[in-house]
């Protein structure tokens, strides 16, 4: 039996978030991705024993190193605006730097390939961010009327479409937008 290569899983995993970003899940087949990896279609099946196995590994590992990301800089002695604005900047440069990761992520937790594990663990990411507007609520900072679901999914949603608009080339951000940008948010969801 052979033994598995580290490097080799990392040059599968670049190939396969490259190739996902062209085709989508759907269109990503063994054969595919050997040929973007470079490597013979049956090394990969001494990897990931299916196309199902390799993205759900895939998605485990973006998914932690996302999370990483998003708290970065965060500091909980801080106020409750600076703590937002850190983790709504983190959010947003992740989508930019990240760009084909975080699509490759929001095609899988759309596709039939997710897991219930992995749900509850998408879903979990949102909790962190939960808090901290809850936190806002009881510092009478942030809307009380409005469920944290809405609130996080209004933000998440205007930081997706900045992002993907700034990959694209349709409308660079800058310090001076990106600063615009979050007192929109912080309009929107301000008490």
């Amino acid at each position: 039996m052979r033994v598995r290569d580290l490097n080799k899983t990392d040059i599968i995993f670049k190939a396969s978030i490259d190739l996902i970003y062209e085709i989508g899940i759907a269109g990503l087949t063994m054969s595919k991705l050997a040929q973007q990896a470079k490597i013979a279609t049956g090394t990969l099946y001494i990897y990931f024993k299916n196309k199902e196995e390799l993205v759900n590994e895939l998605y485990k590992k973006l998914e932690g190193e996302s999370v990483d990301r998003f708290f970065e800089g965060y500091k909980k002695d801080e106020p409750f605006k600076v703590r937002l604005k850190r983790v709504w900047l983190n959010y947003l440069m992740h989508r930019i730097e990240h760009h084909k990761e975080s699509v490759f992520l929001e095609q899988y937790y759309r596709s039939p390939y997710i897991t219930k594990e992995h749900v509850v663990i998408a879903e979990s990411m949102k909790d962190p961010v939960k808090e901290l507007i809850n936190q806002g609520k009881n510092e009478m900072l942030v809307k009380p009327d409005i469920d944290d679901e809405m609130l996080f999914l209004s933000m998440l949603g205007f930081i997706r479409e900045l992002a993907d608009e700034h990959v694209a080339g349709v409308y660079k951000v800058n310090k001076e937008r990106i600063n615009k940008a979050f007192q929109l948010t912080w309009d929107m969801i301000k008490m």
